[in-house]
């Protein structure tokens, strides 16, 4: 226990200012992400309100009112650029390295019903790229954001829309602007030619049989063809081909790593000219080079639905030469929620220990040995939250909700890849009421083939720095800064059944070993591992809950007797 207590001190030494002046491997960082309007408003509250559209920000500050009503959640809120750097220091504790942000470029202004239902609170329905959305700031803001971020040794990842601009068929019909006085680039989703290039600014091929054929059906059956041609949703989709439009979505990246930005998300990335996006992040990587960046961004893309059993996600991912974008884990993030869920989930959605392991063992294969590159997450704001959804399929106690998200936590910051927390899952956020007392449901039997949108955005509650999350979080960030093993080592599986998961990460001589329960107290006996010195050992997470207090592991010369709490974690380094 005392090695272990010790190690724990040297991990919570480590200083970011120190940290951020080395070259420092992506894979070490812990990404946090951030709806901007639901994270923090400034202080004291002061939500802009759009002098020709009053009517896009919510009257009611919902933040510490109850806002009970849908309209009042498609709404702004009030979160800001200075609401995000007023927290820099609660996340510089929970151990965040890179910070990425929903969309802060000019959206749409007004609030409408029908399809675009609600405002561009979000940030993906842009109808300027170069501008900042006034609700969340001004340039000199975004440049202050990230001198911030730097000056806490964290990365600025903002999001960006590569694949579309705002619906063809509410607000602005399509309408997409350009420069500071608002110069219109294209009229209209149906008023859109490009005269001098002789192209259409958009894609127009709904009418054509094969986009006619998409709309039955999910996007993850449609072909090459009709990924890149037919329109996701009511959304105007680009013709990247059309050099006007590639070259305005290419200045704007470059304008908003002028003001600080590092890296970035593509959104929804399956969609456009896969020629474009190799484009857009070669010229991105030059960039950094021109404006004499350390570093090349990080580019992570949301392929929805990509991950191991989707080839052509992969087939994007491990052509990393070409695309130089890594991809959201979208079946982990699947496989972490329905383990953690247990004997509640409903029959077809059973997953337990040794089918875990599987697909972790499986992922190195797929994804090449890239694995450790691509972004890992639990949930996201186009997924019913986990609290949420463990409550759901019937989990009716807080504490084993959040026991059981303690888990999935351990998991994503300790298997390969780059981990991504949904901001408030440290303290557990969570709406349980308003989806279905705004007239919609939950089906236990297709949990995972929706989500709650907008419920699934809260704004935070709370900021308090000794739940579990928050420092099994802060824990494990600091380990994954200090330990090689964690951020690029080998998974190497140790004891899989159906509640418990046992394995290593190693590199060289830096081991670490995790254990997993989901389910009632176990022992069980693993080959001696890590190195580590004989006698008992509670591991870092010791103190981060009740359960895992009742967690050891007695190590001798061969083996390793290991007892597990109910519902508790354990993980031990060798440094």
């Amino acid at each position: 226990m005392t090695k272990c207590f010790l190690s724990l001190v040297f991990l919570l030494l480590v200083r970011n200012s120190i940290w951020a002046q080395q070259p420092v491997d992506y894979r070490s960082r812990t990404i946090y992400f951030a709806v901007t309007d639901r994270f923090n408003p400034q202080h004291p509250f002061h939500p802009y309100i759009d002098p020709e559209y009053p009517d896009a920000t919510n009257t009611s500050d919902c933040f510490t009112t109850s806002c009970p009503q849908e309209d009042q959640w498609r709404k702004y809120w009030g979160g800001d650029i200075q609401g995000v750097k007023e927290k820099l220091n609660y996340l510089d504790q929970l151990g965040v390295s890179a910070v990425w942000l929903t969309p802060l470029m000019e959206n749409v202004r007004a609030y409408e019903g029908g399809t675009g239902y609600g405002t561009g609170y979000h940030g993906y329905w842009v109808q300027n790229y170069d501008k900042v959305n006034a609700h969340f700031g001004d340039w000199d803001d975004v440049s202050s954001l990230g001198s911030h971020l730097r000056a806490h040794g964290m990365r600025y990842m903002q999001d960006i829309t590569l694949n579309h601009s705002n619906p063809y068929d509410n607000h602005v019909f399509g309408r997409l602007f350009q420069g500071e006085n608002d110069e219109i680039l294209v009229k209209t989703y149906q008023d859109d030619f490009d005269k001098q290039n002789g192209v259409r600014a958009y894609k127009h091929y709904q009418d054509t049989q094969q986009c006619k054929d998409a709309e039955k059906k999910s996007d993850a059956d449609w072909s090459y063809w009709q990924l890149h041609h037919c329109l996701l949703a009511d959304l105007s989709g680009y013709n990247q081909h059309d050099i006007r439009i590639a070259d305005y979505l290419i200045d704007a990246g470059k304008i908003w790593m002028d003001h600080g930005v590092q890296d970035f998300r593509l959104d929804a990335v399956k969609f456009p000219f896969p020629d474009f996006i190799s484009k857009f992040t070669h010229e991105m990587i030059e960039h950094a080079g021109d404006i004499n960046r350390r570093t090349p961004p990080y580019i992570v893309g949301e392929w929805s639905g990509g991950g191991v059993g989707d080839q052509r996600s992969l087939a994007f991912a491990n052509d990393y030469d070409y695309f130089r974008t890594n991809i959201l884990d979208f079946t982990l993030s699947l496989a972490l929620n329905r383990f953690i869920g247990g004997s509640y989930e409903y029959s077809s959605e059973v997953f337990d220990g040794v089918m875990l392991n599987d697909l972790l063992k499986e992922r190195v294969t797929a994804f090449e040995g890239r694995d450790t590159w691509q972004g890992t997450f639990i949930d996201n704001h186009d997924q019913i939250r986990t609290m949420v959804r463990l409550d759901k399929i019937g989990i009716c106690s807080e504490a084993e909700r959040e026991r059981r998200m303690d888990l999935a936590t351990v998991l994503l910051m300790t298997v390969r890849g780059i981990p991504i927390i949904y901001y408030g899952d440290e303290q557990y956020l969570a709406n349980y009421d308003l989806y279905e007392q705004n007239g919609h449901s939950y089906s236990k039997e297709s949990i995972n083939a929706f989500g709650d949108d907008p419920f699934n955005r809260p704004g935070m509650k709370s900021w308090e720095e000794d739940t579990s999350a928050f420092q099994i979080i802060k824990i494990l960030a600091a380990l994954r800064k200090a330990s090689p093993a964690i951020w690029k080592g080998a998974y190497i599986p140790l004891y899989a059944s159906a509640d418990v998961l046992v394995f290593e990460r190693k590199e060289q001589n830096d081991c670490v070993l995790v254990a997993v329960n989901r389910g009632g107290a176990k022992d069980i006996t693993v080959p001696s591992g890590c190195g580590l010195a004989p006698g008992r050992q509670y591991g870092l997470l010791e103190r981060a809950n009740k359960n895992n207090q009742k967690s050891y592991v007695d190590i001798n010369s061969g083996s390793s007797y290991i007892h597990l709490g109910e519902l508790s974690s354990l993980v031990l380094s060798s440094k």
